[in-house]
């Protein structure tokens, strides 16, 4: 059936703004044939010692045809220093663009702190331009309500204990406790193409403007008469943010809580979540499990990377931006994928893999430089100041 894996990132090369990832294919062992993963250094069947030459190296794409073919790409990638969020243009012709141009290949295997897009050779992945028709065409009918009424909060407190835990986000008399939490379905669920379009806070000319948290889980009982938006975030959103808030107006703190839920961190910003409950099994193949979560994942934004670790029965979703990360977190918490799962969703801290942090620390260096550069600052290596 072989390996939901065909590759393994083992590092980042290329100029600055135009970094890409090589990855190493899996090898076969030659005394019993069987397939392993590139990190293996022993066959998992019959324990003989990896080749020296393993399963062999593929590079991008767009990497290949600047060293063996085509030559270099003119787009490079660029930071606004306003808005601190990433775009490209191209160095011969000055055209601009919000989303990776395919000549840059794949996204960086790990982005950082600023988001790249999504990876232009994934067949699964929606770039910037359906999101933004789509929001258009929403903005051109009201809002309808997912329900009828406005439920009462059915959290049950002790007597003579109301204070409230904005932190924790429950009451000081609650018992409940993360072994009983998210075990029950979630009672609504938003379908976009059927619920979103107009409200209020589209006709009010303001800069504080919020997502309505409960037309993320499918519960608004308003409608067109939301003071919030009843849409998914957009480009133009994560501009307009305020970066001390989440997108439906709650304050950020820091650091992530000590059980990855909530409100996500500010330093760095979230937007990568973690998705437990998955079942694998029920599906007839890793890549129909893959599939099957870009295309709920999708909906409600942009995503640059989804990384499923299938022995685990778990996955890790990588937005471009921390606005459609936090909807999504909303959306999708409870929720079921096809075969009945309950989804766990919580924040997921930084990819520990060593090669991981430095293709992090590659992109958030890529960023710093252009960033600087755009502020008029000449930058020379050690070399040229002697």
């Amino acid at each position: 059936s072989g390996l939901p894996e065909k590759g393994t990132a083992i590092g980042t090369i290329g100029p600055i703004g135009q970094s890409f990832t090589v990855f190493e294919k899996n090898w076969t062992c030659k005394d019993c044939k069987g397939e392993n993963l590139a990190r293996r250094v022993k066959c998992h069947r019959c324990k003989a010692p990896k080749p020296a030459q393993g399963g062999g190296f593929v590079l991008d794409e767009a990497l290949h045809n600047a060293l063996y073919g085509a030559g270099e790409s003119e787009w490079r990638e660029t930071v606004d220093p306003k808005t601190l969020l990433v775009y490209y243009y191209n160095s011969k012709t000055n055209e601009t663009t919000w989303e990776r141009p395919k000549s840059l290949g794949t996204a960086p295997h790990a982005t950082g702190w600023f988001g790249r897009g999504a990876t232009s050779s994934n067949p699964n992945a929606m770039d910037i331009s359906f999101y933004e028709e789509r929001n258009k065409r929403w903005l051109a009918r009201p809002a309808i309500r997912q329900k009828d009424e406005i439920e009462d909060n059915k959290k049950s407190t002790l007597e003579g204990a109301y204070e409230y835990n904005i932190w924790y986000d429950k009451f000081i008399g609650d018992h409940w406790t993360a072994t009983n939490r998210g075990k029950e379905p979630a009672e609504g669920r938003c379908f976009t193409e059927e619920h979103a379009g107009y409200t209020k806070a589209d006709k009010i000319d303001s800069k504080s403007k919020f997502f309505c948290i409960h037309f993320a889980r499918g519960m608004c009982a308003r409608g067109s008469e939301c003071q919030y938006f009843h849409r998914t975030p957009v480009f133009g959103d994560e501009v307009c943010n305020d970066q001390a808030k989440d997108i439906f107006g709650h304050e950020r703190h820091r650091e992530h809580r000590v059980d990855m839920g909530w409100v996500g961190s500010m330093f760095p910003p979230s937007r990568t979540s973690y998705i437990g409950g998955l079942k694998k099994s029920s599906y007839k193949t890793p890549e129909a499990l893959e599939k099957c979560l870009w295309e709920q994942f999708g909906e409600w934004g942009e995503i640059e990377n989804i990384n499923v670790i299938y022995r685990l029965n778990i996955a890790f979703v990588r937005f471009r931006t921390r606005s459609n990360c936090e909807f999504a977190k909303e959306a999708m918490g409870n929720q079921s994928l096809l075969h009945g799962e309950i989804l766990n969703i919580r924040w997921a801290h930084d990819d520990p893999n060593p090669v991981a942090k430095e293709a992090v620390a590659r992109s958030d260096l890529d960023a710093a430089v252009v960033i600087l550069q755009a502020k008029g600052i000449i930058l020379r290596s050690v070399a040229e100041g002697k």
